[in-house]
């Protein structure tokens, strides 16, 4: 009996619709024809359903056509809009709207294709299955609409029996869970992509983080290496210099009283040539055997020579205590130009000529400067390794060949700067190195020598001793064939 009475209202209901758009189209007479029955026991969760139409009678034929509706245990929930103006209202504060059922000609003749548009570009709302029905398809031809515009279905309300209303909810609603389940696991696959990618970049970051760790822990073992083989040698150094000073100091005192002794006996054997101008045979015989002329003339000269040698050691031996500086764990004010000089003493062997190039000439141009607040042992390192470098640079003979032309040198200039600094520089005219190399000089382990030659510590080493350690700078300029310049520079105390 209930069942009869919802029939009758939904027949009366959508038999004046139909007539109402006969009058306006000519030729939608078929009725609408929707079956419903109530169930008291409907699943609490719903599909919304949003239903724009500018007649209410729509509005009530569709809810009654669909009360009793379930898919997926989920019953329909309907909102209602009566113009286009209303619906963008309605979806704004209900995204998650799962179907609209569309009237195209309502406040304007296209107001139904313009909420389609605003739907689908300026909400962005691609999720939401759009179903369009008219009762004027004279007016939106449905080939034009479908080409045109993002619907999913497009019926006339004449057409929309019960039956056919049921499946194309029925169908309509597949698709929308089909696509939100989808978009769920897309969402849900980008998340793990998400992840996989931080953790990836924090796996990343850790590997970075301990190759830095082990490069600056190979680097600061180097250093102490170094450090510590810097001090052994510094150690040894001293010990030779203090073992060879002290028989050195004993030979020069001893050569001037050795020499007045010698020139008393030689005017001792005058006095008595001129006394006793003929000899017994076996005294001549002797002087011509010794050639008594000779050694007079000559002894001197060997002594004077002696007294050369003795010097030249004393100065070996002062230039290794300079370098050495085993006093130099404290700053202390000290005179630039001894710890170079000092060094170059040491490298003198290598300035010498020899088979594959001439002697390497030391051009010298010292300005005045004052005592220097630094480390000078650890100075005098930093000029081992840059005049080393240079000498080795001036020796490599495949590359030399190409870019000397002239004589080998190394130039030293040094000067204050602003009056609180001091620049040393050390330039040879060797064979330069490319900017590609010379952007990576100072780069730890980083070396052009053969295996076995460099460490490629050297002036990794230097650069830290001037910057970290004195408050310094050091540069680097060159380019191939055009030699090398080393510029040092650093505060005076």
């Amino acid at each position: 009996m209930l069942q009869k009475s919802f029939n009758i209202l939904e027949e009366n209901l959508f038999t004046n619709i139909a007539s109402s758009n006969s009058d306006n189209s000519n030729n939608l007479d078929d009725e609408l024809v929707f079956a419903a029955e109530i169930d008291d026991q409907l699943p609490a969760e719903s599909w919304k359903i949003l239903i724009v139409d500018d007649e209410s009678e729509v509005h009530t034929a569709t809810n009654i056509a669909l009360t009793n509706f379930v898919f997926e245990d989920k019953s329909l929930a309907f909102l209602n809009a009566y113009s286009a103006s209303h619906a963008k209202q309605v979806i704004e504060e209900n995204s998650d709207i799962a179907i609209i059922l569309l009237d195209v000609i309502m406040e304007t003749d296209n107001a139904g294709l313009e909420f389609v548009q605003y739907v689908r570009e300026a909400l962005g709302n691609q999720l939401v299955r759009i179903i369009l029905r008219t009762g004027q398809p004279g007016h939106v031809p449905e080939k034009e609409i479908i080409f045109n515009y993002d619907i999913n279905d497009y019926k006339t309300k004449t057409e929309l029996t019960s039956q056919k209303l049921y499946t194309t909810m029925l169908t309509a609603l597949r698709s929308y869970s089909l696509s939100q389940r989808l978009q769920l696991e897309i969402e849900r696959c980008q998340q793990i992509e998400m992840a996989l990618r931080d953790s990836e970049r924090r796996e990343r970051e850790k590997a970075i983080a301990l190759e830095n760790s082990l490069k600056a822990l190979q680097h600061t073992q180097l250093q102490l290496v170094q450090s510590e083989k810097m001090s052994s040698l510094g150690q040894l150094v001293a010990g030779i210099a203090h073992e060879i000073n002290n028989p050195v100091n004993f030979i020069y005192g001893n050569l001037l009283p050795t020499q007045e002794y010698i020139q008393q006996l030689i005017e001792l054997v005058e006095i008595y040539e001129l006394h006793y101008p003929n000899p017994a045979r076996e005294i001549i015989d002797r002087i011509e055997e010794i050639d008594l002329p000779f050694v007079i003339s000559d002894l001197p000269k060997l002594l004077s020579s002696m007294k050369l040698g003795a010097d030249r050691i004393r100065q070996i031996v002062l230039s290794l205590r300079n370098f050495s500086r085993l006093d130099d764990t404290q700053k202390k004010p000290v005179n630039i130009h001894e710890g170079i000089d000092s060094t170059l003493m040491i490298l003198q062997h290598r300035l010498k000529a020899n088979s594959e190039r001439p002697a390497i000439e030391v051009i010298k141009k010292y300005g005045a400067l004052p005592s220097v607040t630094c480390y000078a042992g650890q100075l005098n390192q930093v000029f081992m390794n840059l005049l080393a470098n240079a000498i080795d640079a001036l020796e490599d003979v495949d590359c030399a060949q190409d870019c000397l032309t002239s004589q080998p040198q190394i130039a030293i200039n040094t000067e204050t700067v602003g009056g609180d600094r001091v620049r040393i520089s050390i330039a040879d005219n060797g064979v330069g190195m490319t900017e590609n190399v010379r952007s990576r000089i100072f780069n730890s382990f980083f070396t052009t020598k053969p295996m076995g030659k460099g460490t490629g510590m050297g002036l990794s080493i230097s650069q830290q001793i001037v910057a970290e350690k004195h408050g310094g700078q050091l540069e680097c300029v060159s380019s191939h064939c055009q030699g090398t310049k080393f510029i040092i520079e650093i505060p005076i105390a």
